[in-house]
């Protein structure tokens, strides 16, 4: 499967993953990552092939506003929960400050074959990350469900 198509499969593959209070994300892909959010598209969950170079696919939660303060504060209120975070997804998950600003919080896998197998694997964990960290972020999700314009053709 191209990679392009695997990123665009992907929300689909996610929805009937969630519960219905959960399925009403929007998205927006590129060639090689997916960005799912609910409320603010600048805090999203994503996964991003980072190239056969580094042969890892990271999946996680991106805090992306350009300011840098509100990006702060959303990866300490997440930093306050780690180690139930870890608990469900995991001890390979990291939160850090990133570039411009941002911060994160991810995991990377082996890079595999992107087919169905894994296209399925990577919506199952996806749709765990959302389920462990949205209760953690404040507010329900609106559901405002659908695809934005894909950020690609812009």
């Amino acid at each position: 499967m191209r990679l392009r198509d695997w990123m665009e499969a992907l929300p689909q593959r996610l929805k009937p993953l969630l519960p219905p209070d959960l399925q009403g994300f929007r998205w927006s892909a590129r060639p090689w990552l997916v960005q799912v959010y609910y409320r603010d598209p600048a805090f999203h969950y994503e996964v991003w092939h980072l190239g056969e170079r580094r042969g890892r696919i990271e999946v996680g939660l991106h805090f992306e506003s350009r300011d840098p303060a509100r990006n702060r504060a959303m990866l300490m209120t997440v930093c306050a929960h780690i180690w139930e975070i870890r608990a469900q997804l995991g001890p390979y998950v990291e939160a850090e400050p990133w570039d411009r600003g941002w911060a994160k919080v991810f995991e990377t896998h082996p890079l595999t074959s992107l087919d169905e197998d894994s296209l399925e694997r990577f919506a199952q964990r996806l749709a765990r990350w959302i389920q462990t960290l949205e209760p953690l972020l404040g507010d329900p999700p609106r559901r405002t469900g659908g695809r934005r314009q894909d950020a690609s053709k812009t």
